[in-house]
C-alpha cells in the first residue's frame, strides 16, 4: 500500500506527502493514520537491539535456602570421580573457570588439578594488593599498583608451568580486602564471565570465614549462578576447593569446614604433580611466607553446600576477624543481606548499580 507513492514498509514517510495525501482524500484519514501508525511501530521494533541474555529478573533469590537449586547426587559424584581419576580432564571439563579471590589461591587449592586443565580460565576477583601502601612497601614495593603488577607477573609465571597462557588469566580488578564492599556488582561481574564461557562446572572458594575476599567470591559465584538459572541461561555446577578457616579456634588448612550433608573427594598428588605444584609455589616470590603453610601433597574438592550467607559460617571468631581491621563478620553479613535484598526486589531497584558494573578484563 502507498501513501502518495511512498511504501508503508519502507519505514520512511515524509510529513508533507502524508499531510497532502490526507487532505486530498479526507474519507480515508482514519484508515491512513492507523496504517501509518502500525508501520512506524513495526519500524521501531525492528530497530531495537536484541535483549541481553542476562536480564535483571523480577525475583532472583528466594528467602528460603531449601528452595535453591540442588544438583543431582549422581551428577556431582560422577564429576568428583572424574577429577579424582584425572584422566581426560581437558576433554571432560573444557574451559572450566576457576574463580578465586587472589593470585595464588588457584595454585594453593588446585595446582595439581590445573595440570590437566590447560584450557581453564583463571579469574581473580582482586588484584592481590591492599589499598594501604604500607603493605606494599613492607614487601619492597613503592606503591600499591607496583605490588599489584608484581602479583600479576607471579601468577602468570606460575600458571605457565601447567600450560595456562596469560590470555586465560582474568582480573576483575577489585582491591584486595574490599570485595565484600561490592557484592552486588561482583555478582554480575561473575555472571557475565560465566555466561561468556558457558562451562559445565565452576571451581571457587567455600564460605568459611577464612578471608573476607574468599567469602565474597563464594557469595558472588553462587548468586551469579542463581541469576543465570532464573534467567533460563546455562548455569554450571559449583565445586569448591579448600582454603582455610578458624573452626574451633584453630586455623585449619586443606580441610573443609564441616557442613551436614556434604562430601568431598581427596586427591593425593603424585611425585610429578607435587614437583609441578612446588614450581608454581616458587613463582610467588612475594607470598613465600604464606605459601609455606600450605602442603603440596593433597587437594580436596566438593560440591558447594547451600549456604545461608546471612549467618556466620561457624561459631566463634572468624579467621579474618583476628587480623583484618577493614571488616568484621557482622559487617560482612550486613553487606550480604543488603545485596540479597536488592536481588529479591524488582529490577528498577538496582538498575543503577548494575549499569556501573565493570567488565572483566584480561590482566592489568
Amino acid at each position: 500500500m502507498l501513501v502518495k507513492g511512498v511504501p508503508l514498509d519502507s519505514g520512511v514517510i515524509e510529513g508533507e506527502q502524508l499531510t497532502s495525501g490526507l487532505r486530498e482524500n479526507p474519507a480515508q484519514e482514519n484508515l491512513e493514520l492507523a496504517v501509518v501508525s502500525r508501520a512506524v511501530q513495526q519500524t521501531e521494533i525492528e530497530r531495537q537491539a536484541p535483549p541481553p541474555l542476562i536480564k535483571q529478573p523480577e525475583l532472583i533469590i528466594t528467602p528460603d535456602r531449601d528452595a535453591r537449586f540442588r544438583p543431582p547426587l549422581e551428577l556431582t559424584t560422577e564429576l568428583l570421580d572424574t577429577i579424582a581419576q584425572r584422566t581426560s580432564l581437558a576433554k571432560a571439563l573444557p574451559a572450566t573457570p576457576v574463580i578465586v579471590a587472589h593470585p595464588d589461591d588457584e595454585a594453593i587449592g588446585a595446582g595439581g588439578l590445573l595440570a590437566g586443565l590447560p584450557d581453564a580460565v583463571i579469574a581473580h576477583v582482586t588484584d592481590g594488593a591492599p589499598r594501604d601502601e604500607r603493605y606494599a612497601q613492607s614487601k619492597g614495593f613503592l606503591t600499591r599498583e607496583e605490588y599489584a603488577r608484581a602479583r600479576r607477573r607471579e601468577v602468570v609465571n606460575a600458571l605457565a608451568h601447567v600450560g595456562i597462557t596469560p590470555d586465560r588469566c582474568r582480573g576483575l580488578g577489585y582491591v584486595d580486602g574490599e570485595a565484600s564492599n561490592h557484592l552486588l556488582e561482583l555478582v554480575f561481574d561473575v555472571a557475565h564471565l560465566i555466561d561468556e564461557i558457558r562451562p559445565d562446572i565452576v571451581l571457587t572458594h567455600p564460605y568459611e570465614g577464612g578471608h573476607s575476599d574468599h567469602d565474597a567470591t563464594a557469595f558472588a559465584v553462587q548468586l551469579a549462578c542463581g541469576v543465570l538459572r532464573r534467567d533460563r541461561a546455562p548455569a554450571p555446577l559449583v565445586l569448591e576447593l579448600t582454603s582455610y578457616h578458624n573452626y574451633s579456634g584453630t586455623r585449619r588448612v586443606f580441610e573443609f569446614l564441616p557442613f551436614i550433608g556434604t562430601y568431598h573427594q581427596t586427591i593425593r598428588l603424585t611425585a610429578s604433580e607435587k614437583l609441578l605444584k612446588q614450581r608454581m609455589y616458587d613463582e610467588f616470590v612475594s607470598q613465600q611466607h604464606v605459601l609455606e603453610r600450605f602442603p603440596i601433597n593433597v587437594e580436596k574438592f566438593r560440591p558447594a553446600p547451600r549456604y545461608l550467607f546471612t549467618s556466620p559460617p561457624h561459631e566463634g571468631q572468624l579467621d579474618y576477624e583476628r587480623f583484618c581491621s577493614l571488616i568484621t563478620g557482622a559487617q560482612w553479613r550486613r553487606n550480604a543481606e543488603k545485596a540479597l535484598e536488592t536481588l529479591r526486589t524488582r529490577r528498577h531497584r538496582f538498575v543503577q548499580t548494575f549499569n556501573r558494573r565493570r567488565k572483566p578484563r584480561i590482566g592489568r
